[in-house]
């Protein structure tokens, strides 16, 4: 490669966030390992194995991917979890012992690949790669997470893009929005609680380090070891948010994930 030249590889992907559909935990746990493994565009991972939980699942972690099983007898099937999740905006892997459904699994909706059991790694590897380019595109787009819409009772609705968000706070049930406009920080404060606003950001960006504090990872600047719990010093302003700790693996853990996937390398 030419002196000078960005080697993005990986750099313009972001992690995934995946919810696995299976009523079979065996399946489930072969999955989990093998996205653990060899999938590590997969920084989020959840699973449920009844269409009921899985609906609940989905509308609160939001995933951008599921894997999804077709039978799941007695309580229903694949399709019934996507007739329940019309309103929600994802992607679809099919993975299933059934060859036969694959038509019926096209003409419900446009699958972004169809695993017949038992799939290999490389056929896994290339229909995670395949979700994570159409997420790309989308995001490239405008079509995911662009913003998020606050009501503040002094200034009326306020629409916050999602990279200007440095932090939220939890205020009882309020929260406290860091946010950059301008090129300068201000604080917005919004009615509900840290939690409601969690699951309405996209996890891909968002972590909660402690109970009242909900980052950005983007604007994470230095971390601060205070005995077992920690600080984050954010790019602006000198503003901190803490860490738990019972927060701080799965900080560390999230954060080395987001700057794999988002960190540009450029040769000397």
């Amino acid at each position: 490669m030419e002196s000078g030249k960005k080697a993005t590889g990986r750099s313009a992907n972001i992690g995934i966030t995946a919810l696995i559909v299976d009523d079979e935990h065996g399946a489930i746990n072969s999955l989990r390992q093998m996205l653990h493994e060899y999938c590590p565009e997969v920084c989020s991972l959840y699973a449920a194995a009844t269409v009921k939980e899985a609906v609940e699942t989905a509308k609160a972690a939001k995933p951008q991917l599921v894997f999804l099983d077709i039978e799941m007898p007695p309580l229903g099937s694949g399709f019934d979890f996507l007739k329940s999740c019309e309103d929600l905006d994802f992607g679809v892997i099919f993975t299933t012992a059934y060859p036969q459904y694959a038509v019926k699994a096209i003409n419900t909706i446009q699958p972004w690949a169809y695993l017949v059991k038992p799939f290999s790694v490389a056929e896994l590897k290339t229909a995670v790669e395949t979700a994570m380019d159409k997420i790309n595109r989308s995001i490239e787009q405008g079509g995911t997470h662009p913003g998020i819409v606050l009501h503040d009772s002094r200034k009326g609705n306020i629409v916050l893009m999602v990279k200007d968000i440095l932090f939220c706070k939890a205020e009882g049930s309020f929260t406290e929005f860091y946010v950059l406009i301008n090129e300068a920080v201000q604080k917005i404060t919004a009615s509900g609680y840290l939690g409601e606003y969690e699951a309405r950001l996209p996890k891909l960006h968002f972590c909660r380090t402690h109970h009242s504090y909900l980052v950005n990872l983007a604007h994470v600047r230095r971390i601060e070891r205070t005995g077992r719990n920690g600080i984050i010093h954010l790019t602006f302003s000198n503003l901190t948010a803490d860490i738990s700790v019972s927060k701080m693996e799965y900080f560390l853990q999230r954060l080395e994930t987001y700057l794999a996937a988002n960190t540009v390398y450029v040769n000397p």
